[in-house]
């Protein structure tokens, strides 16, 4: 078949197999910290949005209350797509399973780069566009939609059913227009922002002169909007002040910020002067005729700008010198359509990925400078997530650690009981047992252990423990606990141990420390040794140390350390 191909050809399938790998980079490594950072645990927003949900519908809830709860506002959003699908998971399985729903949170984001390059037309317009998706969506300024449910499931949900809506709309046909006021209706009821569709969906079909199209989606719009602001209130503690110059000119910085944000790593000092930059630019391309020449991405740029003012007027009284992460999804998008359409300008027919070739360094330093900075705080979402999942397995009440598994004291604790009551949900076990049949002894394995705990509830071992000579990475230290009737491993989380590394000058062992908590009834009434097996690559290797932990039948139960600790 290859041998049929002409030179040209070659090239040309060559350039689009070594472009679609160049895209898949981004993508992949993405994937590969999600996967790694997934746990079932349900946190913060999560207790009141799906666990309480899931309760009240188990207990026999009647249709008015359960659709109360799928439309109550929540800091000014009615999340009502979340929620069904929290409420599908327990129709489906019986519980709801947090690693799962965020996966489907992360393929929203997905689903939005796919809608928007198949809407497209031509192979090379289809690859640009797709290469700069990539490397401006996938990496870790969007960190906190990525690795926690509660924030993906909406703030990556409502970016897909918007750009869907336009997609849709564009189309120009009448299953278009219905299809688009579906997605639209229900954007609007995921976030607030969501409903800037409706207007922004006028513009389109105005732009288009679709009269009588219009006047079915301005209706349509108007019953949307009137349900969505029934009984609508505003958070006090938002702190929405009245309208003055003052504030009037608090949320413009703050929206030039959201806007400029994703250049300036979320870094509000800086970021509305490329804020500026995006909007002085788009006017440009509207102006030369980008709303005809490029529809889609024009007034997929104009939503973002709508929403985006939709979360300044909100945020800009309580917004601090950072721009939370979970907002840059939608500026990002933005700089990304409008890379796109600047590339379509410069690119020449006779070379399709020269401009992109060009562009490419500066996508690939953003998006490397982007996984840098905010990889540590990746770090500290899912180690404040794991050290709070822990204390409480320890302890079974929430907020013994330094941050609960939500901020209300006893909240946490009854729902969970309840859950775990009925069946519905329980907190996964976070040290599980492992298999390593040989493990080899290695007595230079730094380690040190220096929580030793056992209560009526759980044993609780912590340190730190790493290679000389190698890089700490998560998930490589397991426990080890032997007695003379047997030799058991369990996995461990991971801790932050920056203490450690600087008192070692050893900045690779930043994640050498350690936690595993084992309830009691999951352990034999043996006396035990500690130790630390390490298990890097294919080179697994134990050390045990001098403690102890006495949970023999016919004693009192205790941990015992031992010389040096």
């Amino acid at each position: 078949m290859l041998a049929l191909l002409s030179l040209p050809d070659l090239r040309r399938r060559a350039a689009l197999f070594g472009w679609m790998l160049v895209a898949a980079l981004p993508v992949a490594y993405i994937a590969v910290v999600v996967i790694a950072a997934s746990r079932n645990i349900v946190f913060w927003d999560e207790f009141d949005t799906a666990l309480d949900l899931i309760i009240r519908m188990n207990a026999g809830a009647g249709s008015d209350e359960i659709l109360g709860r799928l439309v109550a506002l929540n800091n000014e959003h009615r999340m009502v797509t979340s929620r069904l699908l929290f409420a599908a998971s327990y129709w489906l399985t019986g519980t709801v399973n947090f690693a799962f729903v965020g996966a489907i949170g992360n393929l929203f984001m997905v689903a939005t780069c796919v809608i928007l390059v198949l809407a497209v037309r031509g192979t090379e317009r289809r690859v640009r566009l797709g290469v700069v998706l990539a490397f401006l969506m996938f990496q870790l300024e969007h960190f906190e939609n990525f690795i926690w449910s509660g924030a993906s499931i909406d703030h990556f949900q409502v970016v897909t059913l918007a750009v869907g809506a336009i997609v849709a709309l564009a189309r120009g046909s009448g299953g278009g227009v219905a299809l688009a006021g579906a997605l639209a209706l229900t954007a609007t009821f995921t976030l607030a922002h969501g409903s800037l569709v409706w207007p922004v969906g006028a513009a389109l079909l105005a732009h288009q002169r679709r009269w009588r199209q219009l006047g079915a989606w301005i209706a349509a719009g108007t019953v949307a909007l009137l349900l969505f602001l029934w009984g609508f209130k505003f958070n006090p503690g938002h702190n929405i002040s009245a309208l003055t110059w003052e504030s009037v000119g608090a949320m413009l910085r703050y929206w030039l910020a959201l806007l400029g944000a994703p250049l300036t790593l979320g870094h509000a000092g800086f970021a509305p002067l490329p804020g500026v930059l995006l909007l002085g630019s788009l006017g440009v391309l509207a102006a030369r005729g980008a709303l005809a020449r490029e529809p889609i991405a024009m007034f997929v740029a104009l939503y973002v700008l709508g929403a985006l003012a939709l979360v300044a007027f909100g945020r800009a009284e309580i917004a601090g010198a950072e721009i939370n992460s979970r907002y840059m999804v939608l500026g990002a998008l933005a700089w990304a359509l409008l890379l796109f359409m600047l590339l379509e300008r410069l690119t020449p027919p006779d070379r399709p990925y020269l401009a992109l070739a060009g562009a490419l360094p500066a996508l690939a330093a953003l998006a490397l400078t982007a996984n840098v900075k905010f990889s540590p705080q990746v770090e500290g979402f899912v180690e404040v997530r794991d050290r709070a999942a822990t204390r409480f397995t320890q302890y079974g009440e929430d907020g013994r650690g330094i941050a609960p598994l939500h901020p209300r004291p006893g909240h946490a604790e009854v729902l969970l009981r309840i859950a775990a009551e009925r069946g519905l949900y329980t907190l996964p076990v976070l040290s599980r047992r492992a298999e390593f049949p040989e493990p080899a002894t290695n007595l230079s394995l730094e380690r040190h252990i220096d929580e030793l705990i056992v209560n009526d509830h759980a044993v609780t071992v912590g340190g730190w423990a790493m290679r000389l000579g190698h890089v700490s990475r998560r998930g490589q230290v397991h426990l080890v606990l032997r007695s003379p009737q047997s030799t058991l491993f369990f996995s461990t989380i991971t801790l932050q141990r920056p203490d450690v590394a600087t008192a070692h000058q050893q900045p690779d062992w930043r994640l050498a420390g350690f936690r595993a908590v084992i309830t009691r009834e999951r352990l034999p009434a043996e006396d035990f040794e500690v130790g630390v097996l390490i298990k890097d690559g294919d080179r697994v290797e134990y050390a045990m140390t001098p403690n102890r932990l006495l949970l023999a039948a016919g004693s009192e139960a205790r941990a015992e350390r031992g010389a040096g600790q």
